[in-house]
């Protein structure tokens, strides 16, 4: 049995107060909270007016679905219900589950819509992290904190979320291939230890894998054997430590974990096709003086450089 959520349809104007937020289009928040479902518990089929985005933070043995189609949420992840789609859900029977989820009208045109809020679009997205889940969490608090703000603040976070989401979706393919776990702990190993020595036979006992298949995975994934990476990332420690510190080409060697100043120069002039003499000559400003050399390990984008917008 279909069942229609009794949500009020919107008035002439959308329900969009006049000024910056109608000009923008932003989406205009209905209904939205951080539930925690019993186990074993259904949302019976229903069909709903409006669009409705969800996150479950946590995998289980929960089900969506919706159509003829049925997703196992076994991984964090965001789910999209499109005005009209008849869907359900089955959560875990063995545990409780956690979900957040937000109604909201869109007053862009169809053709102005995100990819991931068309018809078309997919209705699961794998996701793993912190930032949309605050998103998410933060529109929660502004409704119950400023409620009265809610429209403003929290169409403008619900805007990014979902820019974002289709982002990801953009991203996401059967072809997509994500690294193996161990892969990503020896690429975290070679950067927490910029400066010491590290072979690949260590490399390969701390992520419990033999030499040989990790030389095989990083020539796969990577295109680089993991000698050949452990050397451009102390070439890179190299090049931070010639732009920001004092330190003369043969102490930034022995710093980088090379023995030898003229193995480290023959390596870094065939890394970078020029000498680190004539690197630092080409590249270093004064601007630099006060800039630190960063360890990049946990970032998604390279410390100390500026980025411009297009204009």
């Amino acid at each position: 049995m279909t069942k229609t959520a009794a949500f009020p349809e919107p008035d002439q104007t959308g329900g969009q107060p006049a000024g910056l937020r109608a000009a923008l289009k932003l989406p205009s928040i209905r209904v939205l909270g951080d539930f925690v479902k019993k186990q074993g518990t259904e949302l019976e089929e229903r069909e709903i007016p409006d669009y409705e985005v969800l996150y479950f933070p946590e995998g289980t043995l929960s089900v969506y679905r919706v159509g003829e189609r049925e997703f196992s949420l076994n991984k964090p992840c965001f789910v999209l219900t499109r005005p009209g789609e008849v869907h359900s859900y089955r959560y875990d029977p063995h545990k409780p589950t956690r979900h957040l989820f937000i109604h909201f009208w869109l007053k862009a045109l169809p053709d102005d819509l995100l990819a991931v809020l068309q018809p078309d679009g997919p209705s699961v997205i794998p996701y793993q992290g912190e930032l949309l889940f605050s998103l998410m969490k933060q529109i929660n608090a502004i409704a119950f904190l400023r409620p009265d703000k809610l429209q403003d603040r929290g169409s403008l976070l619900l805007l990014s979320l979902l820019s974002e989401i289709d982002a990801l979706a953009a991203d996401e393919s059967p072809e997509t291939e994500r690294l193996p776990p161990q892969l990503a702990k020896a690429l975290s190993v070679i950067d927490s230890h910029p400066s010491s020595p590290l072979t690949v036979d260590q490399l390969a006992r701390q992520v419990g894998w033999t030499p040989e298949h990790l030389a095989r995975s990083f020539s796969r994934h990577l295109g680089m054997t993991p000698k050949e990476t452990i050397v451009r990332k102390k070439i890179d420690r190299a090049c931070q430590l010639l732009l920001y510190g004092r330190m003369s080409v043969k102490e930034i060697a022995f710093e980088v974990g090379f023995a030898d100043e003229n193995y480290f120069c023959r390596v870094f002039k065939a890394a970078k096709a020029i000498t680190a003499t004539d690197y630092r000559a080409k590249y270093y400003k004064p601007k630099y003086e006060d800039l630190a050399p960063a360890n990049d390990e946990d970032a998604l984008y390279p410390s100390n450089r500026v980025f411009f917008g297009d204009f």
